[in-house]
């Protein structure tokens, strides 16, 4: 072996003693694949090079089925829907009621103010009670009160035992309004409270979409049956979301949570909403009747054509979100008179069925801008006691019932539907002269008197 020769064997037995010593293969072995470093994954959706990843929630933290059942907009959504559904069976069987107990449509009317009395004078006592449970207790106690109403009226037996259910209803009715507003400004963050408001009052007209058609329909076989079929079953599911929120620790009220709600601007706009609720409480009360009596419309068509009217509310609550958190008397004074200009071509001009259904809906959707830039109102006139101020103008709601029963069987008796048109648009246009006296807003009136009570 020539010497070049050696020195190449050399230099690889040398190589190869070399690598093994340090613990890697020969250089004609399978090398092993150096260990690559694992890049994190991204869970997500890429919106593009400026907006980047939006990641995705991990399955452990997606939310369970128990707590988006007891969010606030779920349950008072529900809560406000059950104090409308006891309140709207009234409406579709009003003549069936009448008849059974041999008396007329006008005079079985006034079974609404016997609920809107007690609820109102329920909601009166709420407001200025010093102590007073938790919003959740409140709520629960006025489902639970709801449900037994609603089955002591499907078994009256008389009149005089209906009246005393619907009484039992009324109280009910009257503690989910009152602390069902309130809620929707004490639960949520303060961001999502035109949210949250929004969500809780469109279950009034809710009620009225999906139980008018319902009603109507058990209402062909037995009124007595509808009473058990929505109120009843609507106060039964509520009660059981409300159970499942934590407890609301219980209110006492100071003297200077006392004073807050005592001023001029807040008992003006409680009298203008007394006037307002009760002309449109008469309306919702003798809409079937209208429909029935005018057109020959039957109870199932007066509900449905009723339902699909007050589907405009939906829209008109949801309309005013925006509006909520700068909310004036003057918006509220225009709402208020476009409502006036309705009931008035509702009973006096009386045009053809399908023009009164859709009068009825123009006037559902002014009412739930209505009811929202109101219920702003309210709570801006005194934030630190919501309670008070919403149970006051659910007062106004209730006693409105009972006023707008009042005034609008005297209507119908003494100049049939035309009178009935007339003396509710005078109540309208009474209460946007009541809203008319202050020039600003609540807000500014409250912090007005709050600035001028801290001056020496």
């Amino acid at each position: 072996m020539s010497m070049p020769l050696r020195m190449v064997v050399v230099l690889v037995v040398v190589m190869a003693v070399t690598v093994r010593a340090a613990g890697r293969r020969p250089v004609n072995a399978r090398q092993p694949r150096a260990p690559q470093r694992e890049r994190p994954r991204r869970a997500g959706t890429y919106r593009g090079p400026t907006r980047g990843w939006t990641p995705c929630r991990p399955l452990g933290a997606m939310p369970s089925l128990h707590r988006l059942a007891t969010r606030p907009s779920p349950v008072l959504f529900l809560c406000l829907f059950t104090s409308q559904a006891g309140l709207l069976v009234l409406s579709p069987i009003l003549a069936a009621v009448a008849h059974e107990f041999g008396t007329t449509t006008a005079a079985a009317g006034q079974l609404r103010s016997v609920s809107g009395a007690c609820g109102g004078v329920t909601a009166l006592l709420l407001a200025v009670s010093p102590r007073r449970p938790g919003l959740r207790d409140l709520l629960s106690i006025g489902a639970l009160l709801v449900a037994l109403g609603s089955a002591a009226s499907a078994g009256a037996p008389t009149l005089a035992v209906l009246a005393a259910a619907q009484g039992v209803l009324g109280i009910g009715v009257g503690l989910l309004v009152s602390a069902g507003i309130a809620a929707a400004g004490d639960w949520p963050a303060p961001g999502r409270r035109p949210h949250v408001l929004a969500w809780a009052i469109a279950g009034m007209p809710a009620a009225w979409i999906a139980g008018m058609p319902l009603v109507g329909a058990v209402a062909a076989i037995s009124w007595r049956a509808a009473w058990l079929a929505l109120p009843m079953v609507a106060a039964l599911a509520a009660l059981a979301l409300l159970r499942m929120r934590p407890a609301d620790p219980p209110a006492r009220r100071t003297g200077v949570a006392m004073s807050s709600w005592l001023g001029p601007e807040v008992w003006r706009f409680i009298a203008g909403e007394l006037l307002a609720n009760a002309a449109w409480a008469s309306v919702l009360t003798y809409a079937g009747a209208l429909l029935v009596a005018s057109y020959g419309a039957s109870p199932g068509t007066a509900a449905l054509g009723l339902g699909m009217s007050a589907a405009a509310m939906v829209p008109g609550t949801f309309a005013a979100r925006r509006h909520a958190a700068r909310a004036t008397p003057g918006l509220l004074m225009v709402l208020t008179a476009l409502q006036a200009a309705g009931v008035l071509a509702l009973g006096v001009v009386r045009p053809a069925s399908g023009a009164t259904l859709s009068v009825l809906a123009v006037m559902a959707f002014v009412n739930g801008w209505r009811s929202m830039v109101a219920s702003a109102l309210g709570m801006d006139a005194a934030p630190e006691d919501r309670v008070a101020v919403m149970s006051l103008r659910a007062a106004a709601n209730q006693f409105g019932y009972m006023l707008g029963a009042l005034a609008g069987g005297a209507a119908i008796a003494v100049a049939g539907f035309p009178g009935l048109g007339m003396a509710l648009a005078a109540m309208f246009l009474a209460a946007v002269l009541v809203h008319a006296r202050p020039v600003v807003s609540l807000p500014a009136l409250t912090g007005r008197r709050a600035r001028t009570a801290e001056r020496p």
